[in-house]
């Protein structure tokens, strides 16, 4: 007789705020894409995942906010400010994102500084989403700004890119040569952890356009996209097999979701600026594989919980 493969997960809480991440910028996506009744559906399902990780982490109190756990804790925070911005995008209501960036922005910054004391174990890129953190804060910031913010979200957006790429960058940069020499654990669900230095690049494409207008974007952008092409060959190739496997259920799953987004969005932001019908198409194509990430994150919890809990 067949018997079910049992394992346990990590409980409610920051372990999955990548589910926090990649639901927000799904929703924003889909305002991005007009189509505004399902960005909805998804803005309201993260709220339910936001509160379910709040009231997950004041009843089993894990992961502490220690060197080692950092990833985690900004997953949750750089959720927080994504799903601002989705409900402002949705409402045009300003307060979203102000409550998002308030709460989100000075905790990733807090994060960022603990992580940057230093790295255990063996290089993994679950080490670089600490140092994605700040992006994401200029980001928003820059939304903030151009929505009709003060210049001092543009001046705490220029701080926090800058932080984010001096640390970012090289680390994701280091990693990629461990993984060059087999020295990176990506297998079973750690595969889609390859997914994650492409939230930098896409975050940098969409600030340095917030930030700095359509000139810098242009020429930064164009760089970081073509370099983009093999990190994400890099990603398919690690992800898709794991996923062709249905390897095992774990936060790490939702990795391969918010970095695709951000891709997706300096995209649809350097389509614009140069204007060229292929790209707009490239573009507009891309958030459909964020859903795709996304539903089969989604198709796999549900998987784990009627076959495998």
């Amino acid at each position: 007789m067949k018997t079910r493969t049992s394992y346990s997960l990590p409980p409610a809480g920051p372990a999955w705020g990548g589910s926090l991440m990649g639901t927000s910028l799904v929703a924003t996506l889909l305002v991005i894409s007009g189509l505004d009744p399902l960005a909805w559906v998804v803005a309201c399902i993260g709220v339910a995942i936001l509160v379910t990780l709040v009231v997950g982490f004041i009843i089993y109190r894990t992961p502490r906010f220690h060197q080692d756990m950092m990833a985690p804790w900004a997953m949750t925070f750089i959720g927080i400010m994504s799903l601002g911005t989705a409900w402002t995008n949705l409402t045009d209501n300003l307060t979203f994102i102000l409550v998002g960036f308030w709460v989100g922005a000075p905790a990733c910054l807090a994060v960022y500084a603990n992580q940057l004391r230093g790295f255990q174990g063996e290089p993994n890129f679950a080490w670089g989403l600490a140092l994605v953190g700040p992006i994401m804060a200029a980001n928003t910031a820059g939304t903030t700004h151009v929505k009709g913010g003060g210049d001092i979200y543009w001046i705490l957006g220029v701080c926090c890119l800058v932080a984010s790429i001096g640390a970012a960058y090289p680390l994701f940069a280091r990693v990629y040569v461990a993984a060059w020499r087999r020295k990176v654990d990506l297998s079973g669900p750690n595969a889609a952890t390859a997914w994650i230095p492409l939230g930098v690049v896409g975050q940098t494409v969409s600030a340095v356009d917030l930030l700095f207008g359509k000139d810098a974007e242009l020429i930064v952008g164009t760089v970081l996209l073509i370099i983009a092409i093999p990190m994400i060959a890099f990603a398919m190739w690690h992800f898709y097999p794991a996923v062709a496997h249905w390897v095992r259920y774990s936060p790490a799953w939702w990795a391969s979701t918010f970095p695709t987004g951000t891709i997706s969005v300096g995209s649809h932001h350097l389509a614009e600026v140069w204007n060229l019908e292929w790209l707009t198409i490239i573009a507009t194509a891309l958030p459909a594989l964020l859903v795709f990430h996304w539903l089969l994150c989604v198709t796999r919890c549900t998987f784990w919980v009627v076959r495998e809990r």
